[in-house]
């Protein structure tokens, strides 16, 4: 699963991505500070299941387990900022189009108080709401493009299909987007351009899952446009404050402040000098007021409710919850809703699906086979042959 940050330029996006990675991608206010794509890693929670293991601790190895909740890991991109008409090469456009094929779901980070336009420059008073408009658009007409803007019968579906592969679509997508908008193409032909673009609309939705972070929302003006943008679109909004969340983690890392992703406040555990405690009560207000900083509460949700992850446990000893040194609970993996006992002993490693003999359940105490589908927090034994 790889989760890819995109938006106009000048927007959050790389203080987001520092924020959820800790990487120190260039930030600065001004258009198209991020040229080339950056890479990290981030991090879903989920329950640690020593707790209800009733273990008294956990070694996460691959993941961080912080009071009971296990940080599992996730890929995730920093793309350049998309301008308007970027499928025809505007701004860093072929540069954003290329990495944000890769991604499974986008977060988009707007500017929640209207004072950067669709370019990244500053203005008095643009409507965020268009953003997560022109997002869209640009996707759609970057399929359209893609699939040559060819005339009514000029352009067969095993054509568009294959034209779209590099974005994992295919002809079954691209005959049920067609079905959802009233366009027949059983024929095996693509409709005229006016019906090439009604698809591709579909084909965004369903290829590219998203979220919007409606950052900055500590700016005075923001939180009046949030309100505003959720009453007229469907859910996947969120308030975030993308500044406050990094200055959260870096605090901790510093030993500052005790704080750990998606909390909704911090506790003290050093002496900040006077300058950084009014800046620590400001942030607790905000904290208070918001729930958190909302930048977790994104990642979560992108993870669990658009790509349908869940998280399960590998273990080699059943009876210890541990791997062959010991180590309880080392390793934990977010995969699709629907992986089997087979595909995550191909996960772990190619060799035990190779010799697959079956799997245990940890939890239920049971025997599973190959096809078994896991749940959400299964511990699981991979049984396999010499």
């Amino acid at each position: 699963m790889l989760l890819g940050v995109v938006g106009a330029p000048n927007k959050g996006k790389s203080t987001f991505f520092s924020a959820v990675t800790m990487v120190d991608a260039a930030i600065a206010n001004y258009p198209f500070t991020t040229v080339t794509a950056n890479r990290g890693v981030t991090y879903v929670r989920a329950p640690c299941p020593h707790v209800a293991l009733k273990l008294p601790e956990c070694n996460a190895k691959n993941s961080r387990c912080v009071d009971g909740v296990r940080l599992v890991p996730v890929g995730i991109i920093d793309t350049p900022g998309l301008v308007p008409e970027a499928h025809r090469g505007k701004g860093l456009g072929n540069r954003f189009l290329d990495s944000v094929r890769e991604a499974d779901v986008l977060i988009q980070v707007v500017d929640a108080t209207g004072k950067t336009d669709l370019y990244g420059n500053p203005c008095d008073s643009c409507s965020p709401e268009d953003e997560v408009a022109f997002l869209k658009t640009e996707l759609a007409m970057w399929m359209v493009d893609i699939m040559g803007r060819k005339g009514a019968r000029h352009l067969a579906v095993k054509e568009a299909a294959n034209a779209l592969s590099g974005l994992k679509i295919g002809e079954a997508m691209l005959f049920q987007a067609a079905k959802k908008c009233g366009l027949d193409i059983s024929d095996g032909n693509m409709p005229d351009e006016s019906g090439l673009e009604k698809i591709a609309n579909e084909l965004v939705g369903a290829r590219f899952p998203i979220a919007v972070a409606f950052n900055k929302i500590d700016v005075n003006g923001a939180r009046e446009n949030f309100e505003k943008a959720r009453e007229k679109f469907e859910s996947g909004i969120f308030a975030c404050s993308a500044a406050i969340e990094l200055a959260l983690r870096k605090a901790s890392d510093h030993g500052i402040i005790r704080y750990a992703p998606g909390m909704g406040g911090f506790d003290l555990s050093g002496s900040p000098d006077e300058k950084q405690a009014d800046a620590l009560k400001r942030i607790a207000a905000f904290l208070s007021s918001n729930k958190g900083s909302g930048v977790q509460q994104i990642i979560d949700w992108a993870a669990y409710t658009k790509l349908r992850g869940i998280v399960v446990y590998p273990v080699e000893d059943e009876h210890r919850c541990s791997n062959h040194k010991g180590d309880v609970l080392p390793d934990a993996f977010l995969v699709p809703q629907g992986t089997t006992a087979l595909q995550l002993a191909a996960m772990v490693h190619t060799d035990l699906a190779g010799k697959f003999i079956g799997a245990f359940d940890v939890k239920r105490h049971i025997r599973i086979g190959a096809e078994h589908i896991l749940e959400n927090g299964d511990v699981v034994k991979i049984v396999a042959g010499h």
